[in-house]
């Protein structure tokens, strides 16, 4: 990186959110075990429960499945999961169970990485924005993203999958972002922990990607990003 810098040039820093900037996964794998466990209660209640350890495999399976497909509302995700269970529920359990994942996985702590590296992206006169898919009906990404006490240091927040946005990994959120930064895609550079959704997606728009992967657990990393970190504070390196 000494040599030749290819993030030269670079005007505007976009990050993603969830396990890019905060801490998600973790929070997400409780809320899901305390769905499991309501249900497995409720149909014990009303008839005869698979079992919350049957319950949890499946709602993980699920999860994993439709994340993956960039289906982000819960209420699908419970939907999904009843189906191959065989059992059904009113529309109104399936927002209750989605409150109260919403009201375990939404409680996202900062990386000290992140929190770091905002402020010196910031002191070097950086413009930062963040782009980052929609959770889907019953959450509020907006309002996530404004409890985390870093927010103010973004100069733009997209939240792509709402307001005419497609959803990452289409191209077209990346351009967006760029234009509302006011920069030119070749000006910016995404950095974020999916591959395809935040890296690929990002080099396919024209903007330089980097992935944050902390646990290393990518496979051929470099095929999908221009480069590869495993802490927020390599970017020091080279912004």
């Amino acid at each position: 990186m000494q040599e030749y810098n290819i993030f030269y040039g670079t005007r505007a820093v976009i990050f993603d959110f969830d396990n890019t900037l905060v801490e998600f996964n973790y929070y997400s794998r409780k809320a899901l075990e305390a769905v499991a466990k309501d249900m497995s209660d409720y149909f014990n209640d009303i008839s005869f429960s698979p079992g919350y350890e049957k319950i949890l495999s499946i709602l993980i399976s699920i999860s994993e499945k439709l994340d993956s497909e960039g289906v982000y509302d819960r209420n699908k995700w419970w939907e999904e999961a009843l189906k191959e269970l065989n059992l059904k529920v009113e529309k109104d359990q399936l927002y209750d169970w989605t409150s109260l994942y919403w009201s375990i996985a939404s409680n996202n702590p900062v990386y000290d990485d992140a929190r770091e590296i905002i402020e010196y992206l910031k002191s070097k006169g950086y413009k930062l924005g963040i782009l980052t898919n929609d959770d889907g009906e019953g959450g509020n990404k907006l309002q996530r993203i404004k409890k985390v006490d870093i927010s103010s240091f973004f100069d733009k927040i997209v939240i792509a999958g709402t307001n005419g946005v497609k959803p990452k990994p289409n191209i077209q959120p990346f351009v967006y972002i760029c234009e509302q930064l006011n920069e030119k895609v070749e000006n910016c550079t995404m950095i974020g922990d999916d591959p395809v959704k935040d890296c690929l997606a990002a080099k396919k728009g024209g903007l330089k990607s980097i992935l944050i992967d902390r646990e290393s657990k990518v496979k051929f990393a470099e095929l999908y990003a221009d480069y590869v970190i495993r802490s927020l504070r390599e970017l020091e390196e080279f912004l």
